[in-house]
């Protein structure tokens, strides 16, 4: 396998990966740090009456999973694609759509969480 075909498929993998796992840090309630910007403070709790900011901690916890499960496929495709397998555009086609896929779902249960949670819908 080409070495662009591989960076190709960890680029897919990484950004359906972050989509993914920024999803995972709502649905499961993930403890990620908040910035609290009238106290200029990070904490790990979420002090109620007190305004903060836990987008910065879940962003941060979606692309450094993101980039773990990035690294992974690229060390496994290196390792187990020899120089002679070439990707095919199908191939290509389809690790495309499943990424776009991926990132729409995940930005549909996005939306749809934030305009419940904001009571709009």
């Amino acid at each position: 396998m080409k070495k662009s075909d591989i960076t190709y498929l960890a680029g897919c993998a990484f950004s359906a990966a972050v989509s993914i796992f920024y999803c995972c840090a709502i649905f499961f309630g993930i403890k990620v740090p908040r910035y609290y910007p009238t106290l200029h403070e990070w904490k790990w709790v979420n002090e109620k009456g007190i305004p903060s900011q836990a987008w910065y901690g879940m962003q941060g916890f979606a692309y450094i999973t993101g980039g773990i499960v990035a690294i992974a496929v690229y060390i496994a495709c290196r390792r187990a694609g020899s120089k002679e397998i070439e990707l095919k555009g199908g191939t290509i086609k389809g690790a495309a759509l499943a990424t776009l896929s991926v990132i729409l779902a995940a930005m549909g249960y996005i939306l749809f969480h934030e305009f419940h949670r904001w009571g709009t819908i």
